[in-house]
């Protein structure tokens, strides 16, 4: 099951990478023809801009894996070991059922526009969009981790 985690990390970090890339790309090669050779490219307009929604999903994923989203933890440093565990396990919850809706919704956002073409490009919105109920699903598993932790700070044993 680790290799699987490793292989599925790796993917991840990758992705989000190419997805970046791509989009910078997209925008360069945009400014280069537009200004430079008065040609612009009809496409990397919309190309960049569902790259950045691939890049942002991906990046949420990155950093719930990493724990490095933004958070204020005046109250856990506060509190004793207990009482900080129950918040955790609190805010891995809250972010499970947030990954649950937003997955539900997204799977049917994705269905919706199946049949729905971008303007420039030849893929369908369906597939812009299949990138939200992923991306939930992992976050959410991820959150799952972070809730056997506290639940396991609750009962006292060591977090790993």
């Amino acid at each position: 099951m680790t290799a699987l985690c490793r292989l599925a990390t790796r993917a991840v970090d990758v992705l989000a990478i190419a997805t970046f890339a791509g989009m910078f790309a997209c925008v360069i090669a945009q400014v280069v023809f537009r200004y430079f050779l008065a040609s612009p490219l009809t496409w990397s307009d919309e190309l960049a801009r569902y790259l950045f929604i691939w890049c942002a999903f991906l990046g949420w994923i990155v950093a719930a894996r990493r724990r490095t989203h933004l958070g204020v933890d005046i109250l856990v440093t506060r509190l004793p070991t207990r009482g900080a565990a129950a918040l955790r396990l609190a805010g891995a919850v809250a972010a499970i059922a947030f990954a649950g809706v937003l997955a539900f919704y997204g799977v049917r956002v994705i269905a919706r526009n199946l049949d729905v073409d971008t303007t420039t490009l030849f893929f369908t919105m369906g597939f812009v969009y299949a990138i939200v109920p992923v991306a939930a699903l992992a976050v959410a598993l991820h959150a799952l981790v972070d809730a056997h932790r506290a639940i396991g700070a609750l009962a006292g044993k060591a977090a790993r």
